[in-house]
């Protein structure tokens, strides 16, 4: 469980900011946890929130004219998401992944206390820039890659710098990231199994070869 300080570190963090401006943008927010599936919001809505995300990962799902869920984002910790810098209508559902903790804050009060603190305003840009760079790459994946190097990709993003991810991850929800079938994920993540590149079982999964695991992006 995440302390008081916990946060603004965190905060601190994610926005380049003294701990002072961090407290502030903590004091502002309010601390929510999600279950697995939980929708924060749903596709049609008006939406007049940002959510932080401390812990987890959230999904934008929309549905596309075939009637399928497509992914359009996901985010997980450091990110935020939601409506900005204004209230608009939430064009897809927001769901979480395993359990999400963010911080909600009105889009209003956002906008407020960037007019006040200039760092976090720029702290902000660099977060929106991160996020513009990762749907640009997650678009040219769709176009350039194979369904399997769009899972493997989709996996070395996710496990990070510490080549693992906890607890792993739920196929269906790994697949829809990487634009693809649960059965192709399934099928993606047990050939590394059989090829020991990666372990996998309760609590986590582990990329035991990052080169190799590299090498299958194709």
């Amino acid at each position: 469980m995440m302390t008081t300080s916990d946060r603004i570190a965190a905060l601190a963090s994610f926005f380049s900011c003294s701990p002072e401006e961090a407290a502030k943008v903590d004091a502002a927010t309010r601390l929510v946890h999600y279950r697995h599936k939980h929708i924060l919001a749903h596709q049609g809505d008006l939406g007049a929130k940002l959510w932080i995300v401390l812990e987890g990962r959230a999904q934008l799902q929309i549905i596309g004219i075939d009637g399928q869920t497509k992914l359009l984002a996901a985010h997980g910790p450091g990110e935020l998401f939601g409506a900005f810098p204004h209230e608009r209508i939430v064009i897809s559902d927001v769901v979480a992944q395993n359990r999400l903790s963010v911080l909600e804050i009105a889009t209003a009060k956002m906008t407020s206390l960037l007019r006040e603190e200039t760092r976090i305003g720029s702290g902000l840009s660099k977060i929106l820039g991160r996020q513009y760079n990762a749907v640009l790459d997650r678009m040219a994946a769709r176009i350039t890659l194979t369904a399997n190097g769009r899972v493997y990709a989709e996996l070395l993003h996710e496990a990070g710098e510490e080549d693992r991810i906890s607890p792993p991850p739920v196929i269906a929800a790994l697949a829809l990231s990487a634009q693809t079938t649960r059965e192709t994920g399934s099928r993606a993540i047990n050939a590394l199994e059989r090829r020991g590149i990666i372990r996998r079982d309760d609590g986590q999964l582990k990329i035991l070869s990052r080169g190799l695991l590299e090498d299958l992006v194709i």
